[in-house]
């Protein structure tokens, strides 16, 4: 698999270039354990990690890679030991009494753990967004409940009106839906900052799937070209957000416009950060302004499956005769011109997440374990969130001159000439009776 990690490697590792690493650290550090961690890879048995997450696999168990190797290339398929179809989530639990993954093999809708109750979420409570919030942000929202006290700000060692970046997300602060109506998100203060900004997943793919070719990367969006007719495109086409038209218009950006999007200056696009600074213009984010009534007013949105820009890349687009944004050294093909989604999003603490006292399903199998495991209790960067202001960079036409040519066809949203109007109404149907 090729797992873009900009940030540590300036190209596209595979499992050569994972494996070499890890030798050559192994050697630094005369640690053979480096070396073990690939030894069916280096030893060309790859099938043996296939194998194992198929023994492990609730509904692959019993299966060898080599028989279904051998029937696939005959056209026979094989059956996933399904229950149901579609898939019907504790299937077993509740029409077979089968116990579920919990303590007390019940669904369990409360904590009885010091750790839950210190966060005020051993009973089933709603908090606010940490960041993609109008509001102030992580309050555990509604009325005061007496099996629900949790530790307050002051009981950790800061001020419950502390909303630093830092502290906010591991804060207990409850209101009612009407006190929390009353506040705003603290970047709010600079007028400026008014945007919440998600980045989920590509909704027909998942992780790099849509940049990793040419082909596919095209499809993603409007701003596709084969061409590249305007050198500014990083590669055959460019990441884009979505913004509601009348919110751009407010600001004056046309559709197709380039943008600068810039998140909590505290700690984004990294923690320090100056303007003179060259890795500041490698890591804000720069990209394309869609017009997109589907998203409301303040919410805007951006998939988070494109490669990032890098050093590297940065230097290919700035110094390369084509201006792709292409590594010239190890050819990282990136999706953007600077920066990326990634400017504007950071990881968040979730303390109840990762106790140590939590029982849980492993990762593979079907039995329970506790306490820490990986990908299970980790830190990670889910939900991804922003909290943004949006400036308009450059104009959309190619060249950076005058409009991006969709958007001079009275075809795009708020462009309409008469014509799309009355063919939106429906205008040109008639009914025969």
């Amino acid at each position: 698999p090729r797992t873009p990690l900009p940030r540590i490697f300036d190209t596209q590792p595979d499992v050569a270039v994972l494996a070499g690493v890890s030798r050559a650290l192994g050697k630094i550090m005369d640690d053979k354990r480096f070396d073990d961690y690939w030894k069916f890879f280096h030893e060309d048995k790859m099938t043996v990690y296939l194998q194992r997450i198929i023994d492990e696999s609730a509904y692959l168990v019993g299966y060898k890679l080599e028989d279904l190797e051998k029937d696939a290339a005959q056209g026979k398929p094989a059956l996933i030991n399904c229950r149901t179809y579609p898939r019907s989530s504790s299937y077993e639990q509740t029409h077979e009494g089968k116990p579920y993954y919990t303590k007390s093999g019940r669904l369990e809708f409360y904590r009885y753990e010091k750790e839950w109750q210190e966060h005020g979420e051993n009973m089933i409570v709603y908090r606010e967004a940490i960041d993609s919030t109008f509001h102030e942000p992580n309050v555990i929202v509604g009325k005061k409940h007496p099996a629900i006290q949790p530790m307050k700000p002051e009981d950790w060692g800061f001020s419950s009106d502390d909303l630093s970046t830092e502290t906010r997300q591991v804060r207990n602060v409850q209101l009612t839906v009407d006190e929390l109506l009353k506040t705003s998100h603290p970047l709010m203060k600079d007028k400026d900052y008014r945007f919440i900004m998600h980045t989920p997943k590509y909704r027909h793919a998942v992780h790099t799937t849509p940049a990793d070719t040419d082909m596919v990367a095209i499809w993603l969006g409007p701003f596709g070209d084969m061409y590249r007719r305007d050198k500014r495109t990083p590669f055959v086409t460019e990441m884009y957000l979505d913004i509601n038209p009348l919110d751009a218009r407010e600001m004056g950006i046309d559709d197709g416009d380039y943008i600068y999007i810039d998140a909590d200056p505290s700690d984004r696009p990294y923690k320090g950060w100056e303007k003179d600074d060259p890795n500041y213009k490698v890591a804000r984010l720069l990209c394309r302004a869609r017009y997109y009534p589907g998203t409301p007013k303040g919410v805007t949105r951006m998939w988070h499956n494109n490669y990032c820009a890098t050093i590297g890349s940065v230097k290919g687009h700035e110094t390369r005769e084509d201006g792709l944004a292409k590594n010239p050294e190890t050819n990282y093909q990136a999706m953007f011109r600077y920066g990326s989604h990634q400017s504007t999003t950071r990881a968040w603490l979730r303390p109840t997440l990762m106790t140590d006292s939590l029982v849980r399903k492993n990762m593979f199998g079907q039995s329970i374990g506790k306490g820490f495991a990986a990908d299970i209790h980790c830190t990670n960067g889910a939900p991804r969130e922003g909290f943004v202001k949006i400036t308009r960079a450059e104009a959309g036409g190619i060249g950076g001159k005058g409009l991006w040519g969709p958007a001079t066809k009275a075809i795009r949203p708020t462009y309409e000439d008469e014509k799309m109007k009355t063919f939106i109404q429906g205008g040109y149907i008639k009914i025969n009776t």
